[in-house]
């Protein structure tokens, strides 16, 4: 048997991690925006007495900006990303078959 410290760990293990730390990111930044467009343009709507224009505005306008910070924070994320690792294997060349 082999030594449990021995064995090599996972290799997506970081890159798992990152992900999952953006699908947090990414859920928590929608959500801080959805809310604040509801609540924000209900408090807004409520001071000029609007109806509910500026919250339909607002939460309209909400869908683009969050696919913007996912596009964005998903970049950053990707160019945060851990090189690939090369595994050392015989590649044999075209060369050395004739």
């Amino acid at each position: 048997m082999t030594d449990p410290k021995q064995r090599s760990p996972h290799p997506l293990l970081p890159i798992l991690n990152q992900m999952g730390n953006l699908a947090a990111q990414i859920a928590g930044v929608s959500l801080l925006l959805i809310f604040g467009a509801v609540f924000g343009g209900q408090w807004l709507d409520k001071l000029f007495g609007t109806g509910h224009a500026i919250l339909i505005a607002l939460v309209i306008a909400i869908g683009p900006l969050s696919l913007l910070l996912t596009f964005r924070l998903a970049m950053r994320a990707v160019r945060n990303l851990p090189p690939p690792t090369v595994a050392s294997t015989n590649i044999q060349s075209d060369e050395k078959e004739d």
